[in-house]
Parts: structure tokens; C-alpha cells; sequence
């Protein structure tokens, strides 16, 4: 039961929505029910953590330890994004009917969003992943500036053009499969597919699926779409596609993965690290040049990905662990990040670094807000992504393969200076004569917007510090249940 009740809070959500009622009004009530799936999310968090899957329906709906930890990131950054979204409709110019249809788009791509980790058919997860592209570009677009409406068209051809190829793997590795007389196509049928299955029908369907959802995970080189998407969609909208690009298509991705690790002659893990690593690479390159600041927090979220993709396939218990725990803090640092980027823009006015000097001599309280979420970004102690990124290169040294933890090395030292570097060009100083007329004072930036900053910066700061016991049995429970027998 709690399971459908994931699903149908925000469906319900919508459908008050759409009802004659103030927008505030309805933005709070997606708050409540956004709440309500976080507290359903720790619920089953708990159920599964024991090693036992959750089932709703046999094979085709259900949640184990790591789709729960997924889903309870999903659900923390939903409650952090409504919050913020209730002030950002308040205080924009565009038409009521517009702010309902943002409230309207956001519940359906928080539906597609929540059933990835909840369902077990791989058809079907593709199908609402390809569904929160269809959702979430309308709420790209919310602007409605030519700007806007081309970011949401490229966004939009390129992620589905990427869908398009990835179903074409999905279909190949299910004939695969159905050769081998299994016609259910779930996680744990494929894996005891796998050591039956054609190697090179194996690795063509892979490549074909890491193509297709790495296009919609912006993996370097498929990326095109993204600085044009996150520079123009609005602040809470970019935190919900980090969490879907550096969560929940690297749960799919590293599912897939283990499941068929087991066939003879697989190259899935020589596929991931290579990916993993030029995206990671080439998002902290990026990331010296860009010139606005929510360029830089994207690009970073391909860094991240590409951490995650590269640790998941470095073969080690102890590496994979460290792998979900750097998707579940960098799920939780991103939005912190996006919000405090808000109030920079609500203060400033402006997207660019060069334009936004001086933060902390206008607004301490904004200026300490950004420092810290981007030196939590970049991997600074003592926030939640130092002691992941610690543990995935400190496994990395540990296992055979010594080069691409090496490497992986390299890029977070490139990337931290990086994000840095332009962090203290942005708060330190005093602003100059330059600086832009445009923006506000502190005052004005909505409550609900400052209320999401301070929600989204507690566990940032808390599991930087110290990781609960639940969490940590959590997160072993979440690798066995991906890991198979690896030591």
C-alpha cells in the first residue's frame, strides 16, 4: 500500500492543482504531499534495508534497499524544490495559468520520477524515464522567453533521440534473454540470464544503452543540451534534473550493469569507466571556462556522474559502496546549491561571474550561503561529498584497478580549484562600479525560498560529520543487493 501511495500523492497533488484554488495555496499542498513521500520513502527505507525487497506487485513493482535509498533522495529533493518553487511562483510576473501548469508538469515528472526505483520491469523503467523528459520540458520552458523555448526543444530532441537508441539495446538484450527461455525482464531474471547470453549481443545492447540514457544523464560526449537547458530553466527545476541525472539514471545504469556482469566475455565495466572518466574529466575542464555560475553547478553535475559511473564498475564491495554513497550526497548537495544560486540571482539579477562581485559585503547571510554550498559542491570538508569522494578514491587505491581511481584523482583536484576559483571571485571583495543595477535587496527574497536553502543545508552539513547507523547499514544493504558476489 505505501508503495501505490508514493505514486498517487503526487497525482493528487495535481489534481488539487488544477482546481480554482490560489496558487500559493496549491503550491503548499504539493509541500504537504511532497512530505508525505518523504516519510513514506524512510518507511520503506527501513523495510528494505533488512535485505528483504518491498513487493507491491510480483515482478513488476516492488523496491529493494538500493531503489530505497534512491527514492529517498528523490523524495527529500521534491520537498526542498516545492518549498522553493512556492516563492518563486510568488514572486514572479508570469500568468496564473501558467504557475498552475508549472505546479501541474512538476507532480507528473515527480510521478515518472518516483517509479524508476519502484519498478522491476526494465521496459517500463525506460518508459518513465522517457516520460520525465516529456514532463520536465514544459517546466524548462516556464520562462516562455525564444531563449527558453530553445533550450526546451534541444533538451527535448536530444534526450528523446537518446531514449530512441536505448530502447533498441533494452530490446536487443530482452531477445537476448528470450533466447535463453526467460521472458520476464526484470533485475534478478536477468541476472540469471546472463551467464547463458551472447557476449557480443551482451556488449552491443550495453553500449547501446549507456549511449541512451547517457544522453539524457548529459555524459560527455552527448552533453549538448545541458548549459543551454540548466542556464534557462528555473532554479528548483535544475535541482529535480541533477537528482535525475546523477541518481536515477545511475541506478539504472549500474543495475544493469551488475545484473549482467556475470556473462562471459562482458565489457560492461570497460564501457562505464571509459565514459565515466571522459565525463568527468572533460565536466572539470568545463567547469574552468564557463562564465555563469548555474553553468558551472551543471557541468558539475556531470562531474559527478561521471564519478559515480567510473567507482560503480572499478570491481570492489568496498568501492560500489562508495559509489551510492556519493549519488546520495550529491543528490543532497545539488539542490542546496541551485537555492543558494536563487538568492544570489534574486539579489544580483544576474547569471554571470564576472557581473556578481562581492556577495558577502551586500549580504553576509547570502554570501556565507553560497560560499558554503559551493565549497560543498566542489568536495570540501566538512560537507557530505568530502567523506564519499574520500572513500571512493581511498577504495580505489585498493583495488586492481589503480588507474582510473588515479585519474578520478586528478579531475576532483581540477574541478574543486575550479569551482572554487570563480566561488571567490563571486563573495569575496567589494562590489565595483560595474556591478549591475538589476536584483534586490536581502529583504525581498521570499521566505519559502530561504526556509528550502536552510532545509536542503542540514544533512549536507550532518552526514559531512557523521553517518548514522541506519544510514550506514542502509547503504551495505543497498550494495549487496547490487554487488552479487563481489568481494
Amino acid at each position: 500500500m505505501l508503495i501505490w501511495l508514493i505514486l498517487i500523492l503526487p497525482l493528487l497533488a495535481l489534481v488539487i492543482a488544477a482546481m480554482p484554488i490560489s496558487i500559493a495555496l496549491a503550491g503548499w499542498i504539493s509541500v504537504l504531499t511532497a512530505l508525505l513521500d518523504v516519510v513514506i520513502a524512510v518507511i520503506l527505507a527501513g523495510e528494505a534495508s533488512h535485505g528483504r525487497a518491498v513487493v507491491a506487485v510480483a515482478h513488476w513493482v516492488g523496491i529493494d534497499s538500493f531503489g530505497s535509498l534512491i527514492l529517498l533522495v528523490e523524495t527529500v529533493g521534491a520537498l526542498t524544490a516545492l518549498i522553493f518553487s512556492t516563492g518563486f511562483l510568488s514572486n514572479h510576473a508570469a500568468p496564473t495559468g501558467r504557475k498552475r501548469r508549472y505546479l501541474l508538469w512538476f507532480n507528473l515528472f515527480l510521478f515518472a520520477l518516483y517509479a524508476v526505483p519502484l519498478l522491476r520491469e526494465i521496459a517500463l523503467i525506460w518508459l518513465a524515464l522517457t516520460l520525465t523528459t516529456l514532463f520536465s520540458v514544459f517546466l524548462v520552458s516556464f520562462e516562455h522567453t525564444p531563449a527558453a523555448l530553445e533550450a526546451a526543444w534541444k533538451y527535448a530532441l536530444l534526450t528523446i533521440l537518446g531514449a530512441a537508441i536505448a530502447i533498441l539495446g533494452i530490446l536487443l538484450l530482452y531477445w537476448a534473454q528470450s533466447r535463453v527461455g526467460l521472458t520476464l525482464f526484470t533485475w534478478s531474471q536477468l541476472k540469471a540470464s546472463a551467464p547463458q547470453l551472447s557476449p557480443a549481443i551482451l556488449n552491443v545492447a550495453f553500449l547501446l544503452i549507456l549511449i541512451g540514457f547517457g544522453t539524457k544523464a548529459a555524459l560527455i560526449p552527448f552533453h549538448a543540451w545541458l548549459p543551454d537547458t540548466y542556464s534557462r530553466a528555473p532554479f528548483p527545476i535544475c535541482a529535480m534534473l541533477s537528482i535525475l541525472e546523477s541518481a536515477a539514471i545511475p541506478y539504472v545504469l549500474l543495475r544493469i550493469a551488475a545484473a549482467v556482469e556475470p556473462a562471459p566475455g562482458a565489457r560492461v565495466d570497460q564501457w562505464l569507466i571509459l565514459f565515466g572518466l571522459v565525463s568527468a574529466g572533460g565536466a572539470s575542464l568545463l567547469i574552468l571556462q564557463t562564465h555563469e555560475y548555474k553553468r558551472l553547478f551543471a557541468y558539475s553535475t556531470i562531474e559527478n556522474a561521471g564519478i559515480i559511473l567510473t567507482a560503480g564498475a572499478m570491481g570492489s564491495r568496498a568501492i560500489e559502496r562508495a559509489a551510492i554513497w556519493q549519488i546520495i550526497s550529491h543528490s543532497l548537495t545539488k539542490p542546496l546549491v541551485f537555492y543558494a544560486a536563487g538568492v544570489v540571482f534574486f539579489l544580483t539579477g544576474s547569471l554571470r561571474i564576472s557581473e556578481v562581485r562581492g556577495l558577502l559585503s551586500r549580504s553576509v547571510w547570502i554570501g556565507a550561503a553560497m560560499m558554503g554550498a559551493g565549497l560543498a559542491i566542489a568536495g570540501a570538508p566538512p560537507f557530505d561529498i568530502f567523506p564519499s569522494e574520500l572513500a571512493i578514491l581511498k577504495a580505489g587505491m585498493a583495488s586492481p584497478k589503480l588507474w582510473p581511481a588515479a585519474l578520478l584523482a586528478c579531475f576532483m583536484i581540477i574541478s574543486f580549484c575550479a569551482i572554487t576559483y570563480h566561488l571567490f571571485r563571486m563573495v569575496l571583495g567589494k562590489p565595483g562600479a560595474e556591478e549591475p543595477s538589476l536584483g534586490g535587496s536581502p529583504a525581498a527574497i521570499p521566505r519559502s525560498c530561504i526556509i528550502a536553502l536552510v532545509v536542503a543545508a542540514l544533512p549536507v552539513v550532518v552526514l559531512g560529520l557523521y553517518i548514522p547507523a541506519p544510514l550506514a547499514h542502509w547503504l551495505a544493504a543497498a550494495t549487496a543487493s547490487l554487488g552479487g558476489g563481489r568481494p
